[in-house]
Formats: C-alpha cells, sequence, structure tokens
C-alpha cells in the first residue's frame, strides 16, 4: 500500500502556475503527509518485532547449547560407569578381588569358579542397567536438543524476513519524506507565482488608472486654454495616519500600520521580523483580542461577510475565488488599505488592489 505513492514524483512543471496547481499540491501534501505517519507506525511496530525475534532468537539458542551441555555431561557419566564397571570386573575376575571381602569368591578353585562367574554376570548386569539409564537420558536430550534446533531455525527465518520488512520500511519512509520536500518546493513556487501574477495585474491596473488620470487632466488643460496652464501632479499615495480610538477594527488598523516597513516574509507572522498577507491581517486583528487562522481562505470562511459599499476599519479584503483565496488586505478608510504584498516589498498602505472576491468583518 505505501510503495504505491512512492516512486512516481508528482511532475508539474511546465504547468501554468494557478489557484488549481497551488491547490492540486496541497492535496498531495498532505496525502503524502498522510503515507509518512501510517509509514512511521509501521516502522514502530516492525522495529519491535523484530527486537522480540533476536530475543527468541537468543534465547533458544541458549536452550541448545544447555541441551549439548547436558548430553556431554551424560556421556562422560556414562563413559565413567563403563570405566569403573569394567575395571571391577577384571580385577574380580583376575586377582580374586582387591577387597578382602570378596577373597572367598575369587580363590580360583573349581569350587569357585561358579561363583566368579556369577560376580561377572552380576558385575555386567550393573553395567547394563546403569547404560541403559544414561541412554535413554541421552536419547532424551538428543530429541530435545533436535526439536530446538528446528525452532531456533524458524525462529531465525522469522527474524530475517522481519529485518528484511523493516529494511524496506525505512527505505519507502525515505522515499516518501524526499518526495514530501519536492512536493513543499513546488507548493511554495506556484505561491509565488500566483503573487507574481497577481502583483503584475495591479501594477498594470495602476499603471492604466493614472494614465487615464493624465489623459483627463490634458483634456481639462485644453479646456481652460484661455488661463495659463498649472501643472497639477497626481499626488502619490501616501501612508494613511493611524486611527485613532478604540474600536476592535481601529485597534487592529493601528497595529498593522504599526508594522509598516517591516519586510514580506512567506508564511511570517512576528510583529518586527515579517508578515505575510494573510499573517499580518491575523496578528493585527489578535492585538485587538480576535483570533484568526493564519490563510486567506481561512480567515475568509470564518468571519462575517460585508459588502464593498459599506467597508469600515479594520475589515478584510480578498482576493481569489471560492476555491483559493490568495491574498488579503485591511481596509484603513478613505480609499486605502494596509497589506504585506508580496517578497520584496514591506508592510504599506496602498489603494485598494482591484479585482476583490469579497470582504469580510472579524
Amino acid at each position: 500500500m505505501l510503495l504505491a505513492g512512492v516512486g512516481t514524483p508528482l511532475v508539474l512543471a511546465g504547468a501554468p502556475a494557478g489557484a488549481d496547481q497551488v491547490a492540486t499540491l496541497q492535496q498531495r501534501a498532505r496525502y503524502i503527509a498522510a503515507e509518512i505517519q501510517a509509514a512511521n507506525v509501521r516502522l514502530t511496530i516492525l522495529d519491535e518485532s523484530y527486537l522480540q525475534a533476536k530475543a527468541r532468537v537468543a534465547s533458544l539458542a541458549q536452550q541448545v547449547a544447555n541441551a549439548t551441555t547436558a548430553i556431554g555431561r551424560t556421556e562422560k557419566a556414562l563413559d565413567q560407569d563403563r570405566s569403573h564397571l569394567r575395571e571391577v570386573a577384571i580385577e574380580a575376575y583376575v586377582t580374586g578381588g582387591a577387597s578382602q571381602s570378596f577373597s572367598v569368591l575369587f580363590n580360583g578353585t573349581q569350587q569357585t569358579a561358579g561363583m566368579q562367574q556369577a560376580y561377572i554376570q552380576a558385575a555386567s548386569g550393573n553395567l547394563s542397567e546403569s547404560e541403559t539409564t544414561v541412554l535413554i537420558n541421552q536419547r532424551a536430550l538428543s530429541i530435545d536438543r533436535a526439536v530446538l534446533n528446528r525452532t531456533e531455525l524458524t525462529a531465525k527465518a522469522n527474524e530475517s524476513a522481519i529485518a528484511d520488512d523493516l529494511a524496506q520500511a525505512q527505505v519507502i519512509t525515505a522515499k516518501l519524506t524526499s518526495e514530501e520536500a519536492n512536493v513543499k518546493g513546488q507548493l511554495a513556487a506556484a505561491v509565488a507565482a500566483v503573487e507574481q501574477a497577481k502583483a503584475a495585474a495591479y501594477a498594470a491596473a495602476l499603471e492604466k488608472a493614472a494614465a487615464a488620470a493624465a489623459a483627463a487632466q490634458q483634456q481639462q488643460q485644453q479646456q481652460q486654454s484661455y488661463a495659463p496652464p498649472t501643472p497639477v501632479p497626481t499626488p502619490a499615495p501616501s501612508p494613511a495616519a493611524p486611527v485613532s480610538g478604540d474600536s476592535a477594527g481601529q485597534i487592529a488598523v493601528n497595529a498593522a500600520q504599526s508594522q509598516r516597513g517591516v519586510p514580506y516574509v512567506w508564511g511570517g507572522a512576528t510583529q518586527g521580523a515579517g508578515f505575510d498577507c494573510s499573517g499580518l491581517t491575523m496578528w493585527a486583528w489578535a492585538q485587538a483580542g480576535v483570533s484568526l487562522a493564519h490563510g486567506a481562505t481561512e480567515q475568509y470562511y470564518e468571519i462575517e461577510h460585508v459588502s464593498m459599499a459599506d467597508l469600515q476599519p479594520g475589515d478584510l479584503i480578498f482576493y481569489g475565488d471560492s476555491y483559493l483565496l490568495y491574498h488579503v488586505v485591511m481596509y484603513i478608510g478613505d480609499g486605502m488599505v494596509a497589506q504585506a504584498e508580496e517578497t520584496g516589498t514591506n508592510v504599506m498602505d496602498t489603494p485598494i488592489p482591484p479585482g476583490a472576491f469579497g470582504a469580510g468583518r472579524p
């Protein structure tokens, strides 16, 4: 199951950057993250199983060694019994016995010959009984050792199989981790491309508006040719003054404007260090005691929606579509907004960007 998603890197090179590509990459990243979590659980289980299998093999090896030692002791005892009883029998037969108590039985006379034979048979009988007992014990230990050997072989095969599974799972996890890093890199590039396209469209709109204003001004000057022309330069947008008051929206606006000049940072939401668009609105509204998610789409769907005609300071304006909202700014009044626009810019006040999808009020 894990192998199904490995070895087929997501290829999106050459595809147009846009909301669809970003959404596809986000979905792929979530899928890979879930696979990595499952793979890590499997690694944990296999690792524990492998340790238990190794312990089982070690235990069985010790039992085999113990059985082998016991067999050796039994064989040694058998050899000692054989030697001892043989010496007793030979001594009794040849010398009549080293012990005084047996001298009468082994004096070499015709009358005692039968008694000598009886003793030898008795000694042989003792030897057979002892040997039989030892052989039975030896056989039982041999059977135990054979069973242990077979069990040990099975345990070793099981240990080897688990080790192979563990190694394979480690390879799969490494591939998934590598693919996740690749997808995240593509996602960052896709989002940057979307923002660049948005910035280009915004700049073109501003340029078009400026050209229209210049043309209108030139036409007005021509109509008033009876009076000396007085050039009226188009005023550049200037940062709006901080809003006074203590409403939540005004507090959020004041907080956002206090960060003017702080650089844009992808994923940033840190005072004085860096913000992205939703990081700035999230942080600014947090200063007013309102908690927002870090993400334009998430913020849009968690707040009350308002008309663009009814904007109030602190309201948020969103850009994109219902599937993916890629940018958010904060309305500060008089047609101006505060925003963290894109990489390479700082938090600043600008006219409301054109093409808004909608607005909302936290």
